[in-house]
């Protein structure tokens, strides 16, 4: 399989197909995350962007996420300023509201990965799948205030992730099945942040 080909596959897949393909991948025997450097947030744009209205609820095929995404030029290039490894980065503030959660699943990201091959159109011809990935995607979790208790973001190994403002995780993206939920009464604010190390030696890809 080919980039092109596991972004078209991926993509048109149902809500209910694409569940039924995270119990296939997911494997609890390889790490779902690894711990990175605790990192320095911009702290007043954070604080305005928690107090905003979100700009959209994601939604796939007609099934609505149960996060709201908030976007920002200023966050995108702090991003970029803070991960100057990675390229075609891409953030966003996911916030979770008070009762509500999502389900253990794989972040497969084929929208991303289109968003990256219609800037780099070859990609589409390298070799890529679930368990040989072609890129070395970096999913990156970053807390945006101290965790309050009730709220819950899980892994299938080690476990649950309790963090502290300015912890971050790499999420592993293709095997490490994850999910989310807030029981508190507050609501829940992370960033995510997406981009491409590119690397010459694929067997040095980290989760592959």
């Amino acid at each position: 399989m080919n980039l092109g080909e596991y972004i078209d596959y991926y993509g048109s897949l149902s809500y209910e197909e694409l569940f039924a393909k995270y119990r296939e991948h997911s494997d609890p025997a390889i790490p779902s995350y690894i711990p990175l450097e605790k990192v320095s947030l911009p702290e007043q744009l954070i604080k305005d962007m928690c107090m905003r209205d979100p700009q959209r609820q994601p939604e796939h095929l007609g099934v609505k996420s149960q996060y709201r995404v908030k976007y920002d030029d200023e966050l995108q290039a702090w991003a970029e300023k803070t991960f100057p490894h990675l390229q075609f980065v891409d953030v966003r503030m996911q916030s979770q509201p008070p009762g509500e959660k999502v389900p253990a699943h794989l972040d497969l990201l084929p929208v991303y990965l289109k968003k990256v091959c219609n800037k780099v159109p070859y990609l589409r011809k390298i070799r890529h799948s679930i368990k040989e990935p072609g890129l070395d995607v970096h999913q990156i979790i970053i807390a945006c205030e101290d965790q309050v208790p009730g709220q819950v973001f899980g892994f299938d190994n080690p476990g649950e992730w309790n963090w502290s403002k300015g912890d971050c995780v790499r999420v592993n993206t293709w095997r490490g099945s994850h999910w989310t939920e807030n029981n508190s009464t507050e609501t829940r604010h992370m960033l995510k942040v997406r981009g491409i190390q590119i690397r010459r030696d694929r067997n040095k890809n980290v989760f592959t």
